[in-house]
């Protein structure tokens, strides 16, 4: 059985439509289309307001210091919640079959912000990477858009073509390749990584040959080593993942201090609000490393609560990709629910000292408009993916096909 069988159906010859013939849904797919709705929506909105309290949290302290106002981080998330809701609205109302015709203009339109960041003047550079537009009013994160930008593209290619043949990956490579050479080029090298496995998991789940599948991962594993290597302050940071008490004040600091607060919250946490770490001690509290602050306060018992609602989203995606009959929906809810996932495995890996260090954000909580509208975006498409596909129904053979 090749990889991606399990997302992948046989197409069916369709019969000539009769009189009697008609559209149908049953009760039961409007049903299962409802429930599967309400476990993206739910948990999408519950993160983002969840979000908006733990950031208020985490930089109170820090923006009273650095700006005067201890809500300045909160007033900047809702400048992304609000719009979010806006957002998630307009995604809803788009059909999968007019998202599929602009998958090229999109991909192509990511790129061009990707490249913008690079123009003097345009391009804003913190912290030595240089990832935002700042268009004066608000700052642009186009790696955020250009991840889900790239799943609309490679499930519309990967839908007309499975990649069960070398000539049908080749223009999918190029276009994985393209977005990532560019994310890398900010630098940022975690969201590459992301972008890489969820394009990775969007082709096992279109068929990938296992051959294919074999030289991926060895390909990966052969240059993850070289990205390393290639920039001397990501060798750091991999000697502070292997022991980050060897150098405590420099690349080992946030680390430790994670750790410090993880181990701070035990089993129920010191209390909400009450964390000791945000306090100038752990650095960047309110985005990459919120998760930490959530760990604090609420504990153990917390981090799993949220990571659970997480996991009712993510199943969610899941069974809405296996219960689409059409490839591209199919793939395309898979994508985004990839993105989801590989991004909250790997910023809750980096806080946990499960991976080397990188700078991440928790999606939906993390400090961060573009991400959250984006993301709120993106779960409103994936919502409108559960709705059940038209389907032609012949009385007199019993059966149903997809229009």
């Amino acid at each position: 059985m090749l990889s991606g069988d399990l997302f992948r159906k046989k197409p069916k010859t369709i019969p000539a439509v009769s009189a009697e013939a008609g559209v149908k849904v049953t009760p039961s797919e409007q049903r299962n289309s409802l429930k599967l709705r309400l476990m993206i929506l739910i948990p999408a909105l519950l993160l983002s307001a969840f979000g908006i309290v733990m950031i208020y949290s985490a930089s109170s302290y820090s923006a009273e210091l650095d700006y005067g106002d201890p809500l300045f981080y909160v007033k900047k998330q809702l400048l992304g919640f609000v719009p979010g809701l806006v957002a998630m609205y307009g995604a809803y109302k788009l059909k999968p079959e007019f998202l599929k015709k602009a998958a090229p203009y999109l991909y192509f339109a990511s790129l061009v912000l990707l490249a913008a960041v690079f123009i003097p003047g345009l391009g804003q550079t913190s912290y030595g990477a240089t990832r935002w537009i700042d268009l004066g009013f608000i700052t642009l994160q186009p790696s955020e858009i250009a991840k889900f930008a790239l799943m609309l593209l490679l499930a519309r290619l990967l839908a007309d073509k499975p990649p069960v043949k070398f000539k049908n990956l080749v223009i999918p490579v190029l276009a994985v390749a393209a977005v990532l050479v560019l994310i890398m080029l900010e630098p940022n090298m975690s969201v590459t990584l992301c972008v890489a496995a969820a394009a990775f998991l969007v082709m096992f789940a279109a068929g990938l040959d296992k051959k294919y599948l074999i030289a991926a991962l060895a390909a990966a594993l052969a240059l993850i080593p070289v990205l390393i290597m290639a920039e001397p302050y990501r060798v750091r940071r991999m000697l502070a993942f292997l022991d980050p008490w060897a150098n405590p004040r420099a690349e080992g600091y946030q680390l430790i201090q994670s750790y410090y607060a993880l181990g701070a919250g035990g089993i129920f946490g010191v209390g909400l609000f009450n964390s000791r770490q945000k306090y100038l001690f752990l650095p960047f509290a309110e985005s990459d490393f919120i998760f930490s602050v959530i760990g604090e306060e609420l504990g153990v018992v917390g981090c799993l609560v949220v990571l659970s609602v997480y996991a009712v989203m993510i199943y969610a995606g899941i069974k809405t990709a296996v219960m689409n009959r059409d490839p591209f929906r199919r793939l395309l809810a898979f994508g985004i629910t990839a993105v989801i996932a590989v991004q909250t495995l790997l910023n809750v890996a980096v806080v946990t000292g499960s991976v080397p260090p990188t700078g991440v954000p928790l999606p939906f909580i993390s400090a961060g408009g573009t991400s959250l509208i984006v993301f709120m975006s993106a779960a409103a498409v994936l919502m409108r993916l559960t709705v059940p596909e038209a389907r032609i129904i012949f009385p007199n053979e019993g059966k149903a096909h997809t229009l």
